[in-house]
């Protein structure tokens, strides 16, 4: 899809509310997720692979429905219609009803075109609405420049035992179960596409090994206020968004340097907190020039495709990260110098989180250390994580800062900065 030409003053476009659903099963090789590729003639993601979903409709709110959802009716961080859309959406696009009846499983026709109206078999069944077995995980909103935009929030479900799938032929042109990993190999392999909040939602699920882990450990927390932390003249911080994330502790966004900024992990796709990002830098005077992943995990990584196409400034991750991601960027190793004048950042490869983690040293002896260090202990997750890797990453550490290369620490997460006592472990 097209973004409006950069010239164009017209207000945007609205967003309008949407849901999308992630449908998962236990699969032999792991946890596994729905993916339909959309119509080559569809208007919109023609030929995409993507989650079932669609915007809310006006009925969405009814009285009739909402009565027969099974979770709060009076929680606005439940979101009560967004999860009867999603159970809609996924009940038309694929005949999977999210749903209990007492008088049995209605059929589901083949086609839009025999199949009933959603509220009709809500009725004629006497159907209790799953809501309940939605989990939040995500909200994306399509960014101004577009002229088709929508707020959806993105929810997880189990695909429930006996169900059949029902693909509506003229919304979806094929579908398959995937891993989330072997779908993310096949997007970087070039063999299926994605647009960034579907490959995101892939990364998000990708070391899940259950439903029940993903209703424990991924559930969307609220969204934080956003903070913008001035360090010193030349370094701040922003937090906060949470357009995904359960811990309700956003990643740290880094901005480096006055004149010529180098931006460190926009992880948070919300146009508001792009927004703060972009003002912090012009009320300096600075331009973006650059835009460094310490790693492409999600929380670090989901926000510098929009910043990139805000600013045009290159996307630099450390070696193999680019496999995991369904925009361009560009691979850099250890050493490499990253913009230029004060935003000059020096990438140190710095594995075991991930194995293309990099942190970035300022001239000034500032390291941005992503999950290197954070407020917690030293994070090593599987499949990607390596123990040894982290250790020897945190030796190289412990050097830089015993002979006073490192004078300070902005970590990945939690309160900045750090400046740890001289020999101090950094963990």
């Amino acid at each position: 899809m097209e973004r409006r030409p950069a010239d164009d003053a017209s207000p945007p476009a609205v967003a309008y509310p949407a849901a999308t659903v992630v449908l998962v099963r236990a699969g032999p090789g792991g946890l596994e997720v729905l993916l339909t590729r959309r119509p080559d003639s569809m208007a919109f993601a023609a030929g995409l692979q993507v989650f079932p979903g669609g915007r809310l409709d006006p009925a969405d709110a009814s009285p009739g429905l909402t009565a027969r959802a099974s979770g709060p009716r009076d929680d606005p961080d439940f979101h009560l219609a967004h999860r009867i859309a999603a159970i809609r959406e996924t009940w038309e696009e694929v005949g999977v009803l999210l749903a209990d009846s007492p008088v049995g499983a209605p059929t589901v026709p083949g086609t839009t075109a025999g199949r009933p109206e959603f509220a009709d078999i809500v009725e004629r069944f006497d159907l209790r609405l799953r809501t309940d077995a939605l989990v939040e995980i995500a909200r994306w909103t399509t960014p101004r420049a577009y002229p088709r935009r929508f707020d959806a929030r993105f929810f997880v479900a189990e695909l429930p035992a006996g169900a059949d799938l029902a693909p509506d032929p003229g919304e979806v042109a094929g579908h398959g179960w995937w891993t989330p990993r072997a779908a993310l190999a096949a997007m970087a392999g070039g063999e299926i596409a994605m647009w960034p909040p579907t490959s995101t939602t892939l990364q998000l699920l990708e070391r899940a090994t259950s439903f029940a882990q993903i209703r424990a450990g991924l559930a969307r927390a609220p969204e934080a206020s956003i903070v913008v932390q001035r360090i010193d003249p030349g370094l701040a911080v922003v937090t906060g968004g949470s357009a995904f994330g359960p811990t309700g502790q956003p990643a740290n966004t880094v901005l480096v340097g006055g004149r010529e900024v180098v931006v460190v992990d926009p992880g948070d796709p919300d146009e508001d907190v792009l927004d703060a990002i972009q003002a912090e830098v012009a009320a300096c005077g600075g331009r973006i020039v650059a835009i460094a992943l310490t790693h492409v995990d999600p929380g670090h990584a989901a926000g510098s495709e929009e910043l990139h196409e805000r600013t045009l400034a290159p996307i630099l991750v450390g070696p193999g990260g680019a496999a995991a991601l369904s925009w361009d960027v560009v691979e850099v190793g250890d050493g490499a110098q990253i913009g230029r004048g004060d935003g000059l950042v020096v990438a140190l490869a710095t594995p075991g989180h991930r194995p293309d983690h990099l942190a970035f040293l300022t001239g000034d002896g500032t390291l941005v250390a992503g999950d290197l260090v954070t407020d917690r202990p030293a994070l090593v997750l599987p499949p990607e994580g390596d123990s040894l890797a982290m250790a020897r990453s945190l030796a190289r550490l412990r050097g830089l800062l015993a002979d006073g290369t490192v004078r300070r620490i902005v970590p990945g997460h939690g309160p900045v900065p750090i400046a740890p006592p001289s020999g101090s472990s950094p963990t």
